[in-house]
């Protein structure tokens, strides 16, 4: 039985659809948080651009129907500040360490902490973040929903600390040097 809509693909399309760990950057300022102590990582673009805040984010796969991928690395203290997706769900899975995933702000704040292969799925709308809070390194893989990504929203004393570090946001949401 053949069914007229599969596609047949060469090794050289599909090798355009191949991302080998070991070949790909950390971009270091996906992000105007990344400066900021306690939340320094490498963002590895792996499918699609996701919320990328930097205009020169190349994804290693670019074709990006329906989610995105990011690998995180991050020292221990490490993560992400407190942010919301707008329409997006967002996925942490890690594949190393030990990761608390909060969500809330103020004394309303909750956290899970999850380690390899755990997963946990947060809303869009709902302010979280993550940090690597293991002994070593730790890598965690981050799925975003959707094909054209919103900016995230910040709570205001996260982006004044970021343009402390010479990193804000231009019209547009995308990274500028704040001496501009």
């Amino acid at each position: 039985m053949s069914d007229e809509n599969v596609i047949i693909m060469s090794s050289e399309e599909m090798n355009k659809r191949v991302a080998n760990f070991k070949d790909q950057i950390p971009n270091k300022t996906m992000m105007i948080t990344q400066r900021m102590e306690g939340y320094k990582r490498d963002i590895y673009s792996i499918i699609g651009r996701g919320v990328s805040e930097d205009v020169n984010t190349k994804p290693a796969i670019a074709d990006s129907t329906g989610f995105n991928v990011v690998y995180v690395g991050a020292e221990p203290g490490n993560g992400s500040a407190l942010h919301t997706h707008p329409d997006e769900v967002e996925v942490f899975i890690p594949f190393s360490g030990q990761w608390s995933v909060f969500w809330n702000e103020g004394e309303s704040r909750e956290e899970a902490i999850i380690g390899p292969m755990d997963c946990i799925s947060v809303p869009p709308n709902v302010m979280r973040g993550f940090t690597n809070v293991g002994s070593d390194y730790g890598h965690l893989m981050v799925l975003i929903s959707g094909n054209e990504n919103k900016a995230v929203t910040r709570p205001q004393d996260i982006i004044k600390s970021a343009a402390e570090t010479g990193l804000t946001l231009n019209d547009k949401g995308h990274i500028r040097d704040a001496a501009e």
